[in-house]
């Protein structure tokens, strides 16, 4: 081992040698270097390689390289670069290769390679990278994406990204992505041309200028959407999903205008279809200034969409319809006017025909009140909300919304109550918590003398829901009447069993709030928070121990004692962080 470190090291000499003569560091400094060294090559020399050591070995040298580009601009010293600069970097290459060879699974690694590489300018090695990455992960697309976009994007070599992202298909035939980004590629590579062409217009023979024609056309990409269509026959969201990559280039418009016709030829009656149809009008009144025509193209996507509910069934149809109506109720206007009346009536009026057809799902209820509140229609937004918790009486957020959008009104107490009961017996129990808690809410707020009744029902029902309302429960009590009750009621939760940690801290915190805390009943809590708790809370024995120590009813000879319990308590992390604490503790390190 140690005369393979040190061949290693003889080898580091010479450019050692150089810092040290132009300048570029002091003699202490590359002693230093050679010491850090020595010590990362005797690691690497074990039989067993350690990702870590690779690691912390590589980021050493890059500093090193780092470093000595600031010494060079701040001395002006240019030379020499060959025999230092060069020999570091094809170091940081090899402990890179050792390291992809050895942990080949980890993509990061492979990636840091290649950033290097980038940040070196080292073209060349940056697609061999790539290539021998790729040999190892042919099976993740993305890294396919990656390699070609940097082939077409910095090493402007569209053959090599065309050609990365083919192979890349054969080993993942079923990757929706990687087809669209080669039909986005072909594109934009036809857009290369066309400026191109537009800066240097030049003579060619007709042959050739029809052929070239056809790839500024985009003939290519129009090829590559086939190609995938023929992988995909049946699935329409991927056909539609060519659109918005082909809306960016205006020359593509004829492969646009094919893409919905293929789509409607080989999908007449999916909600995609339409839904892509009406939000081609949609796109296109964004994009027009006169107003007239603006509104002519937004009438025809309300028509699609007439035609597409009378002839697909279901609740999909009219999802797609609402959210359409929507986003033109929220298409962008001149700065502060209002979306257009009639918008917003054509709007309501489909939610109206929708709900008539059940086919109104909870979230769309939820925007559909939320268009009430805007325009102001506040008892239309109730009815809204009653027919939602009709059609579905299950979902707890529709409840919660209805029952905040009553207390609003300022409806009588009973009222409240009664709607709450309403939506307890309808939601499942152990999903019911937001509805207790915004109804203890409203009671606490307007003083209701129902609250101590619910707060009892509440601690009696789902653990999920007891739990959280417990404390509530025990802050409310330590509000509305003091200590005294605060101890009473804390007492019979623990005697009652399964109380949540947070409970004992809120105790022992409203207990150290008093103007002579009580040693005894503050001993007791802390008893019985590391009886219930004290093996998965480190912090627990520390505070305890803090107490007895601080407190000047306090038994600091007991510290020891504690300290003893918590580690026989806690084990593996926890038992080293509450020794690491006790001793900054100890120490008088510890922080608050």
């Amino acid at each position: 081992m140690a005369e393979f470190v040190q061949q290693n090291i003889e080898g580091m000499i010479p450019e050692l040698e150089q810092m040290e003569r132009v300048g570029l560091f002091t003699g202490e400094e590359t002693r230093q270097i050679l010491k850090k060294r020595k010590g990362f090559e005797y690691k690497l020399q074990r039989k067993t390689k350690k990702k870590d050591d690779l690691l912390q070995y590589i980021q050493y040298e890059t500093n090193v390289l780092a470093l000595l580009k600031k010494r060079r601009q701040n001395i002006g010293y240019t030379f020499k670069k060959l025999e230092i600069d060069n020999v570091i970097s094809q170091r940081i290459h090899k402990l890179f290769r050792l390291a992809t060879y050895r942990f080949q699974e980890d993509v990061k690694l492979w990636l840091s390679h290649v950033h290097f590489s980038k940040t070196r300018n080292e073209k060349t090695a940056v697609s061999k990278l790539f290539t021998r990455m790729l040999q190892v992960h042919n099976r993740k697309p993305d890294l396919w994406i990656t390699a070609a976009k940097w082939e077409f994007e910095e090493n402007l070599n569209h053959e090599n990204a065309r050609h990365l992202l083919q192979k890349g298909l054969r080993f993942n035939p079923s990757s929706k992505q990687l087809w669209l980004e080669y039909y986005r590629m072909e594109l934009l590579f036809a857009e290369k041309l066309r400026k191109r062409k537009q800066i240097v217009e030049s003579d060619v023979p007709d042959e050739e200028d029809c052929n070239q024609d056809a790839v500024l056309a985009g003939s290519v990409a129009a090829v590559v959407y086939k190609q995938a269509l023929q992988k995909f026959p049946a699935d329409v969201d991927f056909a539609l999903s060519f659109l918005p990559i082909c809306q960016l280039f205006d020359f593509a418009k004829n492969q646009e205008e094919q893409i919905f016709s293929e789509v409607q030829k080989s999908f007449p009656d999916r909600p995609e279809t339409f839904d892509a149809i009406a939000r081609q009008h949609i796109y296109t009144a964004s994009i027009i200034e006169d107003a007239k025509l603006k509104e002519i193209e937004i009438q025809k996507c309300y028509d699609v969409f007439q035609e597409a509910v009378t002839k697909v069934a279901g609740g999909e149809i009219w999802g797609l319809y609402i959210k359409a109506c929507v986003d033109l109720v929220q298409m962008k206007l001149p700065k502060k006017t209002p979306p257009p009346e009639w918008r917003i009536h054509k709007l309501l009026a489909v939610f109206d025909e929708a709900a008539r057809r059940e086919a109104v799902t909870p979230s769309l209820f939820e925007k559909w009140a939320e268009v009430l509140s805007n325009v102001g229609l506040i008892k239309e937004q109730m009815r809204v909300y009653e027919l939602a918790t009709t059609q579905h009486p299950k979902v707890i957020f529709l409840w919660v919304q209805r029952l905040q959008a009553l207390i609003r009104t300022a409806p009588p107490q009973d009222q409240v109550l009664e709607m709450f009961h309403e939506a307890c017996e309808q939601v499942p129990k152990k999903k019911s918590l937001p509805l207790w808690q915004l109804v203890l809410d409203y009671c606490i707020t307007n003083q209701s003398d129902s609250t101590r009744t619910l707060f009892e029902k509440g601690v009696s029902c789902h653990s999920s829901v007891s739990g959280p309302l417990k404390v509530l429960y025990l802050q409310w009590t330590y509000l509305s009447t003091g200590i005294s009750g605060t101890r009473d009621l804390y007492r019979r939760f623990m005697q009652a069993g399964l109380v949540p940690q947070q409970i004992i801290k809120e105790y022992i915190k409203m207990e150290l709030a008093q103007a002579k805390p009580k040693m005894k009943l503050l001993r007791q809590a802390y008893e019985d928070a590391v009886t219930e708790f004290g093996s998965t809370d480190a912090d627990l024995w520390i505070d305890y121990i803090q107490l007895e120590q601080t407190h000047p009813q306090g038994r600091p000879e007991d510290a020891g004692t504690i300290h003893f319990r918590a580690v026989k308590c806690l084990e593996g992390d926890l038992n080293q962080q509450f020794i690491t604490k006790y001793t900054l503790l100890q120490t008088g390190h510890m922080d608050g």
